[in-house]
């Protein structure tokens, strides 16, 4: 029986395995997360994304909403040695994650489409909230790449997505 944050072990870190029932990152998709970070495009990490998201107990750990799809993110990125940035605050609003993988920043904005919901509209609304807000304009002497990401609570993974600098 696990008692408290089950993502968090005595130690501090990240409990992946029971998350991913019983599966390694490795075993959950995430080979080598830091290396496609740092040197693959999107449509490589929205597949590792989806890879992780299929290997889930849906069971015990549900995504019901974006905070939870953020959390789950957020932990897998911290599992590979990571340290992403939730909800990063800039004078316009603030970005849902951020995290650095050698000379990449990636800037995630995430959207959860309910059943029945229009995924296309998401995903608009993700790329303008992005543009709007200024999200990672203070990085833009890094190399940035910011995505805008829409996931389906029914199918379980993400179904849109666009990157862009």
């Amino acid at each position: 029986m696990v008692v408290g944050n089950p993502l968090r072990s005595r130690r501090g870190g990240c409990q992946i395995e029971q998350l991913l029932a019983g599966k390694t990152l490795e075993q959950g998709g995430a080979d080598r997360i830091v290396h496609r970070l740092g040197t693959e495009g999107a449509e490589s990490i929205v597949c590792m994304l989806n890879r992780l998201f299929a290997s889930l107990d849906y069971v015990n750990y549900p995504v019901r909403n974006e905070a939870s799809l953020r959390a789950f993110i957020q932990v897998f990125f911290s599992g590979a040695g990571l340290e992403p940035i939730v909800e990063h605050h800039n004078a316009h609003g603030r970005s849902d994650l951020e995290v650095r993988a050698g000379e990449k920043v990636w800037l995630i904005e995430l959207k959860v489409a309910n059943e029945g919901e229009n995924s296309e509209r998401l995903l608009r609304e993700a790329i303008e909230q992005i543009r709007e807000r200024r999200y990672g304009y203070s990085l833009l002497d890094k190399t940035l790449i910011r995505v805008a990401l829409v996931f389906s609570l029914e199918k379980k993974e993400f179904i849109r997505w666009k990157a862009f600098a």
